[in-house]
């Protein structure tokens, strides 16, 4: 009997790796052992700090959006409601300056309850779990 045929592919050192391959394999590199110690200690709270951390980080970066586009924009940096008080009363600026503080006052309300949700609902369910074990 023939064994079955692999399909052929190209030895690791002739391809050409992307840059966004390339990533994938450091950060392979890099939590991967860090995923084995996480669970070797923590068990199921591991994933659930992993998933927390990963939603504060994508949600945190939603925050920089605002301010953002108002420095592309209006070309000022807006961090809080004092610097909007600065602008003129009836100026543009004021307005766009407290919209912008507001979206990120919103988006950290997002953050927050959205941390605190996954919270409660993992502690739930651990009691949960803790219960039915004799």
């Amino acid at each position: 009997m023939s064994s079955p045929k692999l399909p052929l592919q190209p030895p690791l050192n002739k391809t050409k790796l992307t840059p966004r391959k390339r990533t994938e394999i450091a950060l392979a590199l890099l939590f991967d052992p860090i995923d084995v110690i996480g669970c070797a200690i923590m068990g199921d709270l591991w994933k659930t700090l992993c998933d927390t951390l990963r939603d504060a980080i994508a949600l945190s970066l939603l925050l920089k959006i605002p301010g953002l586009i108002g420095a592309l924009i209006i070309g000022k940096d807006f961090s809080g409601f004092d610097i909007c008080m600065q602008e003129g009363a009836f100026g543009v600026s004021r307005y766009a300056c407290s919209i912008i503080v507001m979206a990120d006052f919103c988006l950290w309300i997002v953050l927050a309850g959205r941390i605190l949700s996954r919270l409660v609902i993992d502690f739930h369910q651990l009691i949960q779990k803790k219960g039915k074990k004799p």
